[in-house]
Formats: C-alpha cells, sequence, structure tokens
C-alpha cells in the first residue's frame, strides 16, 4: 500500500515524537551527569547551612554522584545532600549556582561539577577541608 504524500507528514510527526520523548528526558533532570570535574571559585558560604560543611547535590540515577557520596563519607566530611531530582528548591539552587552537571559540591569557596576522585580531594585539601594524611 502507498501512501501517497503521507511521509512528510510520517516524518513530521515521528520527529516530533522523538523530540517529545528528549524533552521529557531532560526535564526530569536537566543536569548532565559527567565524570569530567569542573571547578569554579567564588564565594558560595551562602549555600552552606553552616560554616565549615560542604552542600552536595546529586541524582538518584547518577553514578558520579553515587561515587562522590562514598567518598564525603570514606572521608568523615561534614557535609549536607540535596537531591535535586526530588526538590524543586534544590534544582532551583542549582540553577541559581549555574551548575550544568552532577555531582555538584560546594564549599565556601568553590563550586565542584562532575566527578573525579584525585582531584576532588586535592580540591578539599586546598580548601582545608582535608589535610594530606586524611587521604
Amino acid at each position: 500500500m502507498k501512501l501517497k504524500g503521507m511521509t512528510p507528514v510520517i516524518v513530521v510527526v515521528a520527529a516530533l515524537l522523538a523530540g517529545l520523548g528528549a524533552g521529557r528526558v531532560y526535564s526530569a533532570h536537566k543536569l548532565a551527569k559527567s565524570s569530567d570535574l569542573v571547578v569554579t571559585y567564588g564565594d558560595y558560604a551562602l549555600y552552606l547551612p553552616h560554616a565549615g560543611q560542604i552542600a552536595f547535590y546529586s541524582l538518584e540515577a547518577c553514578g558520579g554522584c553515587e561515587k562522590t557520596r562514598k567518598l564525603l563519607r570514606e572521608l568523615g566530611l561534614n557535609y549536607v545532600e540535596r537531591p535535586a531530582d526530588t526538590s524543586t528548591a534544590h534544582r532551583q539552587e542549582l540553577h541559581r549556582l549555574g551548575a550544568k552537571r552532577v555531582p555538584v559540591i560546594v564549599t565556601a569557596n568553590a563550586k565542584l561539577e562532575g566527578y573525579d576522585r584525585d582531584q576532588m580531594i586535592g580540591l578539599l585539601e586546598e580548601q582545608g577541608y582535608l589535610s594530606p594524611a586524611d587521604r
């Protein structure tokens, strides 16, 4: 059976459906999951509940987030986790921070996006949250 003139319509409908599916995935998380660490320096104390504490923004289905959570626990650091996929307030904070990927760790003077164990440890040492002996 030939569908004369229907091919362009079918292509457009298929493209729209594909776009809607992608939109659902994007709107569910709105953040990329990444293993590349991006560091931005600035005054982020406003995002910390208490001095000396670390804020950790995460998504549930994120391997880098799980690794970050494990690392923070192993190092015995004082942190508060803020799941961005279950809290509108936490998603809004990430937006204000300009975060483009998760996990995100916020210290008083730096924002870390992504996961790289060695670089994270180095930055946490630099920021005074760890000493080399804590490794």
